[in-house]
């Protein structure tokens, strides 16, 4: 019996300057809102490139990180406005993403999709252009929020 295709990753690199960077300043939240922001990564990168969200997901979240809702609702605002998530999709999906996220997931799943070419659906934000050859997304042009 064949192994099922794996869908997500194991580990996701993080910048060693990330505590460096102006856009992840976490000055407002502190420590909190590090770890929701790490939190929901861990949650993007294990599905693949993508995230869903609903307010159940969000209250396990609180629930998970001994957080309020109220402050798990802030942050991820935060992240959004600060386009760590892409907020269109967000907004008309409730979806968590972004090209950043997209592009490292592109390079951690090289090798592996060389040999089983990865399909992405209506979530994909990046052009095609900006694309591997490894990923196969035959919706080009049907997000208005990111492709042309």
């Amino acid at each position: 019996m064949a192994r099922p295709k794996k869908q997500g990753l194991d580990y996701f690199p993080i910048d060693v300057d990330i505590f460096e960077d102006l856009e992840v300043e976490y000055a407002k939240f502190g420590a909190d809102g590090f770890t929701i922001y790490m939190y929901l990564l861990t949650r993007v990168y294990k599905r693949g490139y993508y995230l869903e969200v609903d307010e159940d997901f969000l209250l396990v979240m609180a629930a998970r990180l001994r957080m309020s809702e109220q402050k798990v609702m802030q942050v991820l605002n935060y992240l959004l406005k600060r386009s760590l998530f892409d907020n269109t999709l967000f907004q008309s999906d409730a979806v968590l993403t972004s090209a950043g996220i997209q592009k490292r997931f592109q390079l951690a799943v090289k090798e592996r999709a060389k040999k089983n070419p990865i399909n992405t659906g209506r979530y994909w934000l990046l052009k095609k252009e900006e694309t591997e050859p490894f990923i196969k997304c035959t919706l080009f042009g049907d997000y208005s929020g990111k492709n042309e």
